[in-house]
């Protein structure tokens, strides 16, 4: 992870982040139990939506301290995924058999350039 001037800090990702189709077949709902250094993380998260003028996909993420956001994702030409939300923003890689996936993680600073923010790899 890096911090608001750019700066590489330390910090340990570990856990799960789980994906499974609610009945019917028009959401995703990912599931987070993870450590962020010294924090316990948990999130639930809907994804669907399909807005068709746009291309992209509603994603509705609510965490256990009451937080509640929403992004949109994109799947791109190339097979990547882009994800966009308030000052932030990440690109989604799959491996080529789907068993792991890597994405880096950018947010906006005051003046509204993006930083890069963190780098994180997932593995099945």
């Amino acid at each position: 992870m890096f911090d608001e001037y750019g700066q590489e800090v330390v910090t340990t990702i570990a856990g799960t982040d789980e994906y499974e189709w609610m009945a019917g077949g028009m959401w995703v709902i990912h599931r987070v139990d993870v450590m962020m250094g010294d924090d316990h993380v948990q999130a639930l998260e809907l994804i669907g939506d399909h807005d068709t003028e746009t291309d992209t996909y509603t994603m509705r993420a609510f965490d256990g301290s009451g937080t509640f956001g929403t992004m949109t994702a994109r799947l791109n030409t190339d097979g990547t995924w882009t994800f966009l939300g308030e000052g932030m923003r990440s690109t989604l890689r799959t491996s080529e058999d789907n068993s792991s996936m890597t994405a880096c993680w950018e947010r906006q600073d005051e003046s509204g350039h993006w930083i890069h923010w963190m780098d994180m790899d997932f593995a099945a």
